[in-house]
């Protein structure tokens, strides 16, 4: 995005899966600053409606799990890069395989087809778009296989409501091509803590979440319900869960006297998506699906890391490789930076010690209350009790995103009439 700060260096890795058994390339990205978002996507006026998650039926599952794409949905369009005053192409940012440049698509005349491929993906003329291209020239099979990922994905009922909309694999460039809205939930999270932070402090409120009570619920009911979508119906570990990674897409909210804190005024005003899924896995549970080319290739971020993503990159430490309940870790620090408005989750420390602190996650809640925005996370209050049961050491132990999206949906977890409940 513009203005970003490019990251610093990564720091190259060596993870066994467990899949395969080979030693896979993996980048820690957490430096000075964060990756910022690979692939952000553009303003598109659609409402999200949030339902609790429900069951797919078998013959769903069944279709899904046993789906096996070896070819990625083909965007067939030109693609022509927007450039600045200066002539240089607009950037929204780059992550640690890809840079994504503003783009946008020119119709060609004669699409081209292939044959058993995914459908091409219909672009309207003149459509502006983020593309993802390569960084470094060992880029291309990683892009690939997100493109697999994302075509999976695609063609996953309810996919809209969740992930980034995606537009196709351009062969010629070897890029991902996604709709264009540059508004990640880091950004978002500092904004809204500059504003707070910039107000005369009052005590009705220093102990709540600086997005505010409802709003705060209503992002995390959101996220949390995505994530039991991508682990339950599409079958996909993400890998690299963070406020960089979940883009906001703006919502019309009609004022009116039957809006609540879900939907109304006090909602969070936008629908988050999960992006950049260069990390993802295939964790169906059908051993056939696997090989779909969903590999874990790319990249995690600590401090959002679950501690056993971090053991696992020990050399024979006989630690089984990350699962979906590592996502569900790296969503609760996410929710715990959106509280806290510290992006970074501790603000002011180095490298070393941040990784030393993810080394031992499951006291995050502890350790981010010996900073100043900690009093946003008040022991026993709503943030802790929706958060507590996602962090725990053990990751047998923790709660599974189905799990969650209950707790989320409970009374308990949502304010009325300004009231807590019970």
């Amino acid at each position: 995005m513009p203005g970003m700060t490019p990251p610093s260096s990564p720091m190259q890795l060596s993870l066994h899966t467990g899949h395969d058994g080979k030693g896979i390339s993996h980048t820690s990205t957490s430096g000075s600053s964060l990756t910022p978002p690979v692939t952000p996507i553009g303003k598109e006026s659609s409402e999200r409606i949030v339902t609790p998650f429900s069951e797919p039926s078998e013959e769903h599952s069944t279709r899904l799990f046993k789906r096996n794409i070896t070819t990625p949905l083909h965007f067939t369009d030109e693609l022509e890069p927007c450039l600045d005053e200066r002539g240089r192409r607009v950037e929204f940012g780059e992550g640690v395989w890809s840079k994504v440049y503003k783009a946008r698509s020119i119709p060609t005349t004669t699409p081209a087809t292939l044959l058993n491929t995914p459908p091409s993906s219909p672009v309207n003329a003149s459509r502006v778009v983020a593309v993802k291209a390569p960084r470094r020239g060992d880029a291309g099979p990683i892009l690939k296989t997100e493109a697999l990922i994302l075509t999976r994905l695609a063609l996953t009922p309810g996919h809209e409501n969740h992930i980034v909309p995606f537009h196709g694999f351009h062969a010629e460039t070897q890029s991902l091509v996604m709709a264009a809205v540059p508004l990640a939930l880091s950004t978002y999270i500092e904004e809204a803590a500059n504003r707070v932070r910039n107000q005369p402090i009052a005590t009705a409120t220093m102990f709540d979440p600086f997005l505010g009570p409802a709003p705060w619920k209503d992002l995390a009911r959101k996220l949390i319900t995505s994530l039991g979508w991508l682990h339950h119906t599409a079958g996909i570990m993400h890998g690299d869960v963070k406020p960089h990674s979940i883009l906001l897409r703006p919502i019309e909210v009609a004022e009116g006297p039957d809006n609540n804190s879900n939907n109304g005024l006090n909602a969070f005003r936008y629908e988050p998506l999960l992006a950049d899924f260069s990390a993802a896995i295939d964790v169906s549970p059908d051993p056939a699906s696997e090989g779909n080319g969903s590999k874990m290739l790319s990249s995690f971020t600590a401090p959002f890391s679950a501690p056993e993503v971090l053991k696992s990159l020990r050399p024979d430490s006989g630690n089984p490789p990350p699962g979906p309940a590592s996502d569900v870790f790296s969503l609760a620090a996410t929710l715990l930076a959106a509280a806290t408005g510290d992006v970074l989750l501790y603000p002011g420390c180095d490298f070393r010690r941040r990784n030393l602190m993810a080394g031992e996650g499951h006291q995050i809640l502890d350790f981010i209350r010996s900073f100043g925005n900690g009093a946003r996370v008040p022991r026993n209050g709503f943030v802790e009790r929706l958060v507590r049961p996602a962090v725990v050491k053990d990751p047998a132990q923790r709660i599974t995103a189905i799990e969650w999206v209950g707790l989320a949906e409970e009374r308990s977890y949502t304010r009325s009439n300004g009231v807590e409940g019970p």
